[in-house]
């Protein structure tokens, strides 16, 4: 299988590092993406959701990539959820990882639990870009270690805050992807997506798995995850 990782909000393909290598090991072939906008000579201001999902698709028809098993962290689940719709041919099989879903006519912040007002504020003021999240805000998440502060604090960037604002558009129903969905416990409990998640809960063509290890479980469990991930059968 094709295993296609997709950071999310702030992240580039090394965030996947540590899973990658573990799901190479198992055989398979592993591709980590780094989204517009969050590389270094990217112009950040001008990316739009679907220049984001837009980008998943066309590596994956670029490469003629079959069997493809996309991978989502977090706000990437939109763009995950979204890019499968769209290629069902190519997506054997949907991952969300601590993920957002895309729910049709609204935003990630929409769907968040954040204070957009707030959020849409923070964005405007800092040139349209999202802040990634500080050292002190990093503290206060369970289970990263100081050596993942001090990585996620050197690595991560501002990301694109049209991405996050824009209203996500959904080629077909998210009851018609085969998907797992990877999160903690309280993820699901705090989610705005609860009557979604209900009814995916629903579906045989998904699954729902629960994990401890933080916001982060790519990088403070990536044997976990990876073990996860090679056991999906597409």
């Amino acid at each position: 299988m094709n295993y296609v990782l997709i950071p999310g909000a702030w992240a580039g393909a090394w965030v996947w590092d540590a899973v990658a290598t573990k799901l190479r090991q198992y055989g398979h072939i592993v591709h980590q993406l780094t989204l517009p906008g969050l590389g270094n000579d990217d112009d950040a201001g001008q990316v739009r959701l679907a220049t984001h999902v837009d980008a998943v698709i066309e590596y994956v028809e670029s490469r003629n990539l079959e069997d493809v098993v996309l991978v989502g962290h977090s706000y990437s689940g939109i763009v995950v959820g979204i890019a499968s719709t769209r290629v069902q041919q190519r997506v054997a099989h949907s991952v969300f990882i601590e993920g957002f879903l895309p729910v049709e006519g609204k935003s990630l912040l929409d769907v968040s639990g954040l204070d957009v007002a707030h959020e849409k504020r923070l964005i405007r003021e800092n040139g349209g870009l999202w802040p990634a999240p500080t050292r002190e805000e990093l503290e206060g998440q369970p289970h990263l270690s100081a050596e993942l502060i001090d990585l996620l604090v050197a690595k991560q960037q501002d990301h694109p805050g049209r991405t996050v604002m824009d209203q996500a558009r959904l080629a077909v129903p998210l009851t018609m992807l085969r998907a797992t969905f990877i999160s903690e416990e309280g993820w699901l409990r705090s989610s705005r997506e609860a009557d979604l998640v209900e009814t995916l809960r629903n579906q045989r063509s998904w699954e729902f798995k629960v994990i401890e290890g933080g916001h982060w479980p790519m990088l403070t469990i990536p044997d976990e995850i990876s073990r996860l991930l090679h056991g999906i059968r597409t």
